[in-house]
This record gives C-alpha cells, structure tokens and sequence, in this order.
C-alpha cells in the first residue's frame, strides 16, 4: 500500500507530466487578447492536447507563420484551422447570454453557433467548426450560468435544474470532452503528423466522513440527544450508552479494500467540525476521531470536509484547517464542500486562501452527472477579477444519497446507472470520480443490499 506522501507524489507527478509538453506549437489568432480567452486556451490547448501556443492579433504574421494555426475571428482562413467567433471572450462584464442549443449529428449539442458569409474551394487542407468551441467550453467550464440571477435550492446552492446542460438534456454527458475528441479530428485534417496527448482514463473513489461513528466517541449530551430521539419516536435505543463493539459506520475497512484489490486510488474527506444543524460528526476535539484521521492518513489520500457552518464563517473553515494539520502534521491540499456547497467564485477563493490544490464538490446532490460538462480536472475562472486561480476542480459525477434518494432507484437501476457512467467517462478518457459515505453502508440506517451497488463500482 503506497503511503500518503506516496500517494501525494504521485498525484504532483501525474500532474506536472500534463503540464510538460513537447515542443509541439500552436499558433493562435485573435482580434484581441483576452484573459477569458488565454484560460479557455490553456484549458484545451496546453491541459488536454499538450500543445505549446501563443497568440497574435496581427494578421500578417499569422498568415505568414508555417506552424500549425487556429484562426478565432469571424474571417475564414485558407490552410488552417478556423473556429468562427462570438463576442463572449471579448465582454468584460456578466451578463445573460443569448443561447439556443442545437441537435448536431457530428458534435451533439452545440451553441453559439455561427457560420461564415462565404465559404470559398479552398486549394489546401483547411477545416473551420460551426460553432464558437472556445466560448461554449468557456461558458461551461467556468461555471458563467453560475454567477447570473438564479432562484437557489433551500442551501443556497445552484440547482440542476436551472443550469443550461439538464435544460438541454447534455448534463448526463461530458460534453466538451465529446467536443475535443471532435476538435482533435478537425485539427489533424489540416495537420495529420500532429501528435496530441491522448489523456488515460481513471478511477477515483472518494469517501465523505459526515459520521465517523454511531455510537463510538459521543459526548454524554450526544448520547443523551440519540436516546431521547429514539424514544420520541418509539423506538427505544440504548446502545448510545452500551454500544457494540464494532460501531455500525466503521466500514472503512471494506470501503478501502474493494478499491485497492483493483488498484483504484481512494481519498477520505474529513468533517473536522463542532455540532450543529448541518454537521453532526462526533465533536473533532475527540481522540476517536483523531485517532481515525490518523489511521487512515498513514494509508489514504485524505482531505478536508469543510462543514455547512464553516462554509458560511471563516473563523471556523479555518478552525476545521487546523484540527488537519494538528492530526495528519500536514495542510490539507485536498477538499470536498459538505453538501456540496458551491458559491462562484467565493468558495474557491476561501480554498485558495487555505492553500487547498484539488476541490473535489462540483457535482449537484439531486442529479448525476457532470456540471461542469467535463469528466477532467480543470482551472477555476474568477469571473469577477477575470484571473485563473491556481485551484484545480475535479468533477463527480455520481454520490450514493442522490442514486437512492433524489432518484428512488432500485439496486439493479443503481448498478446500471453506474456502469453507464463508467463506460461514458472511460470514452473520453476522463477521471470517474463517484461520492460515498461510510455511514450509508450500514445496514442498521436501511442500505441493504446497497453494499453490492458499491462493489459494481469496481467490476
């Protein structure tokens, strides 16, 4: 079993090879350059293709270069790739976008659609797209339907339902990875001998720990608190006071092993935070639950659970920070929002802050798939300060509550929904990243059978 600091080297290590290109250059043009414009090309370009590339707004020079060239105007070049342009990229302010998706046979779904005045016989290998790619993906990947007026979900969240891919029924796809395995083509028709990196599909099992335990490490007044609750609902519970000596949430035995028999790496997201409403974890002061973080640190990626409360004061975020470092000796680099807690762009600028690397929330609690139209890691965009933050968001696309809960699916739909997703994620290359909780693998809180649906993941 690799160590944490193992594992740590690793995932920097795989990170830094996407960032470690071959000379390989790409020649872009543009009326004007943007920072929207510089992220969306980084995006695509450098992150996913492994191409180095630079920008000009000189036509002369752009015509005149012999490397391999992307024109982004409105104007069709010969003897290149074209991809025709809206003003999204240009705008230096928020505002509601004008878009109709369109069915597209070759590309799916499309919008910001545009088509040249002329399209000419051109005598060399020339290929030009039917859409602005560059201000869709943009779009999507910065999460821009975010930041406009919308009615939110009862935790001020962002809903599903009022974003552009679950309207248009492409939320169960990773759509821009669809889009640039499509790109790729029409770049290799102007340049066959260009190598783009490929990208390697991986899986990636993540564990929320709301609840440590049921019953070991409770507080007296949090024994007290279950026994009445029990007895105001008629079933009378005395195993808070006499609890069995292996606790119905310690599942993380089984959680870890299926994994690893598959060599399929999992990370643990710890609730580091005092009782409340929202966050009901066993009191972080506990050795039980120091113990635990421990434990599993020595073995497992681990990261921060930052709390529904902590999400809304600093002072606590920070608090639940320092319990990490006191536990583990490290920052932790790795979070995931209890419930899934998303505010663009503040969220990302509070992990940044922190010095967190990789955020692991963006995913809806009622629907599968992939908010961000994407199943790779990416860049946050601030929107507001038009910059890049240096955090990098991977995307679930599937958690145990909403299969169960917000879907009402049976094992059998659960099981097939999962191999679904799979072999979606699998097509591009994409990171599978699925959301668990220890707690809801205990029989004792009516998961039955669901313990089978979670070794699906793994067939």
């Amino acid at each position: 079993m690799a160590s944490i600091e193992s594992k740590k080297y690793h995932r920097g290590y795989s990170l830094f090879k996407s960032l470690v290109h071959t000379f390989v250059f790409m020649l872009v043009f543009a009326p004007q350059i943007t920072e929207r414009l510089k992220y969306v090309l980084d995006e695509i370009l450098l992150h996913r293709f492994g191409l180095s590339y630079s920008i000009t707004d000189k036509p002369d020079y752009f015509n005149a270069s012999q490397t391999p060239k992307i024109n982004y105007s409105q104007e069709l070049i010969q003897g290149c790739v074209n991809i025709p342009m809206v003003d999204l990229l240009f705008q230096e302010t928020i505002a509601k976008q004008a878009i109709e998706v369109k069915e597209n046979t070759y590309w799916r779904k499309i919008f910001f659609s545009k088509t040249y005045s002329e399209i000419p016989d051109f005598k060399i290998d020339t290929s030009y797209l039917p859409f602005d790619l560059l201000a869709a993906s943009f779009y999507l990947l910065s999460r821009y339907e975010e930041y406009l007026p919308t009615k939110l979900d009862e935790h001020n969240r962002f809903k599903a339902e009022n974003s552009l891919a679950f309207q248009h029924n492409f939320l169960s796809i990773p759509l821009i990875d669809y889009w640039l395995q499509s790109f790729k083509k029409s770049i290799h028709t102007c340049y066959p001998k260009l190598k783009l990196n490929q990208g390697k599909f991986t899986q990636i099992n993540s564990i929320d720990i709301d609840f440590a335990y049921k019953y070991k490490g409770l507080s007296p007044l949090s024994k007290l608190r279950k026994f009445i609750g029990s007895a105001m609902k008629g079933k009378l519970n005395l195993l808070p006071f006499y609890p069995p000596e292996k606790d119905p949430y310690d599942q993380y035995l089984f959680l870890a092993e299926a994994a690893d028999e598959k060599e399929i790496e999992t990370i643990f997201f710890f609730l580091l935070a005092n009782y409340g409403n929202h966050d009901k974890n066993i009191a972080p002061q506990r050795v039980e639950i120091k113990q635990l973080v421990q434990t599993l640190h020595k073995k497992y990626t681990c990261g921060i659970h930052p709390s529904y409360k902590g999400s809304l004061v600093n002072k606590l975020y920070q608090k639940e920070h320092q319990f990490f470092k006191e536990y583990t000796g490290a920052d932790a680099r790795l979070s995931r929002q209890h419930f899934l807690k998303i505010k663009m762009p503040d969220t990302y600028v509070k992990m940044l802050k922190m010095g967190i690397e990789h955020d692991y929330t963006m995913a809806y609690s009622k629907q599968i798939g992939f908010r961000a139209s994407t199943a790779k890691p990416f860049k946050c965009y601030h929107l507001l300060e038009e910059k890049t933050l240096d955090v990098w968001i991977h995307a679930p696309c599937l958690m145990d509550v909403t299969l169960k809960y917000a879907l009402n699916l049976t094992i059998d739909e659960a099981k097939q929904t999962i191999k679904r997703l799979k072999e979606t994620v699998s097509e591009v290359d994409g990171e599978f990243i699925s959301i668990w909780h220890n707690s809801n693998l205990s029989e004792e809180e009516n998961w039955n059978e669901w313990r089978a649906v979670y070794l699906s993941l793994f067939e």
